[in-house]
């Protein structure tokens, strides 16, 4: 049994398959592009054309009229081909055409060398003035935009939401980038903190994860199961740093790499770390199993059937021990006491209420305050410790997220690690 990268359904692969996997080649690009091409079509439905063109520019690189064509022909349910897709250059290229026109404006003149001289010049000044009147007003469009862009973030989008500030995270330290050298990743979706500080963060695939200082120098890196997709990471106070892999619970000592062994979790599906050092793990089946430091279970909590809650695909912990779970099928949070019993419930394809999410849900965290924040590649949701929706910002490649103890976030921002500050 696998677990899908794309649909995280668990899947049975052949042995052959297995064995060979590397000749499939790296994927994660084109992972990448699906799930963005999906948040376009989402925009799309929910009448944010302007970010659905603006997300359509940034995933594919290419200029204004080419991506409100895309998205005006994916509005209509027509297909578009991304295979030809380039980096649009700034830089003017000739005009066969006006190439054409000189030509007959020479020949017309003809008798006069001195007059032919001139009416050229005079046109190629006029090519020069046009092409820098263009550029101009290129520039204004970029700049016009960004700024009705910016304008939007206070306009009410669909479910009511109506963000309380202009700008309620401020981006303070970015680094990573796309490579396989120190401090650059592939394609990394998970990260957490520790008491000191430091910043870890891993590739999906290939079971390398990279440890940094509070500042985002590359300090060393980890390699857990190298055949593994990376689920989840989590650390606890005393140095130990867990990985969830498939259906394995990994334990290691941060500071030297040392692998203290594994548990095996049947349909885990994500983790997360108490500030009690206690592990918690979910499961597809509706479960939340809790290990200590050393791998042994302490107990398991069943979530109740009449919670209509099908699987949980992340969790997240606050301080009290209360635990947060996602609903892998209906995209609602569910907000359980440290025994299991129910507190609230928000949030949901089929629920109408401002705590509706205008993306896919990735991954859940929780900030001092217990104010519940979920990624959706594009944005990050915030709501209130009783599920009402509060606020949200705009994000890239947003995937996983943690709080360090100074209250800042840190998102897995593929291939970047970014830290942001919070104005509220």
């Amino acid at each position: 049994m696998q677990k899908c990268r794309f649909c995280q359904s668990n899947v049975i692969v052949p042995a052959s398959v297995m064995q060979n996997s590397n000749d499939f080649g790296d994927l994660s690009a084109l992972t990448g592009k699906a799930l963005q091409i999906a948040e376009i079509q989402k925009l799309i439905q929910s009448n944010q054309k302007i970010y659905a063109i603006k997300l359509f520019r940034e995933t594919f690189e290419v200029g204004l009229k080419e991506a409100k064509d895309a998205v005006d022909a994916m509005e209509a349910g027509k297909s578009i081909d991304i295979s030809g897709m380039k980096i649009q250059s700034a830089n003017l290229r000739a005009n066969p055409n006006v190439i054409k026109i000189d030509g007959k404006v020479g020949k017309a003149v003809g008798g006069s060398i001195l007059v032919t001289f001139i009416v050229v010049g005079l046109l190629i000044l006029g090519v020069i003035a046009a092409a820098f009147y263009l550029i101009s007003s290129s520039v204004s469009r970029v700049v016009d935009e960004s700024q009705r862009n910016i304008s939007l973030s206070n306009i009410q989008t669909p479910q009511s939401r109506t963000p309380e500030t202009l700008s309620i995270a401020q981006e303070i330290l970015k680094f990573g980038g796309e490579g396989i050298g120190a401090g650059k990743f592939k394609d990394n979706r998970t990260i957490t903190t520790d008491a000191s500080g430091r910043i870890y963060s891993a590739d999906f695939s290939g079971g390398r994860i990279q440890i940094f200082d509070a500042n985002g120098n590359f300090q060393t890196q980890i390699t857990s199961d190298t055949n593994k997709t990376v689920d989840s990471i989590g650390t606890d106070r005393k140095g130990n740093l867990f990985v969830l892999q498939g259906y394995d619970l990994y334990r290691f000592k941060a500071e030297s790499g040392e692998n203290l062994g594994k548990t095996q979790i049947n349909s885990a599906s994500d983790l997360a770390v108490g500030l009690d050092g206690k592990v918690y793990v979910s499961t597809w089946r509706g479960e939340i199993q809790i290990f200590d430091a050393e791998g042994a279970k302490l107990k398991t909590i069943q979530i109740g059937k009449d919670l209509n809650f099908t699987e949980i695909r992340q969790i997240a912990v606050d301080g009290a021990g209360n635990i947060f779970a996602l609903d892998g099928k209906t995209f609602a949070i569910f907000k359980l006491a440290p025994d299991g019993k129910l507190l609230t419930r928000f949030g949901g394809r089929d629920n109408k209420s401002k705590a509706m999410f205008s993306g896919t849900p990735y991954d859940l965290a929780v900030d001092s305050q217990g104010r519940i924040y979920a990624s959706q590649v594009s944005r990050i949701s915030i709501f209130d410790t009783n599920g009402n929706f509060l606020n949200e910002f705009k994000t890239t490649q947003a995937f996983g997220m943690t709080f360090n103890d100074a209250g800042e976030l840190f998102v897995a921002s593929r291939p970047f690690v970014v830290k942001y500050k919070l104005n509220f």
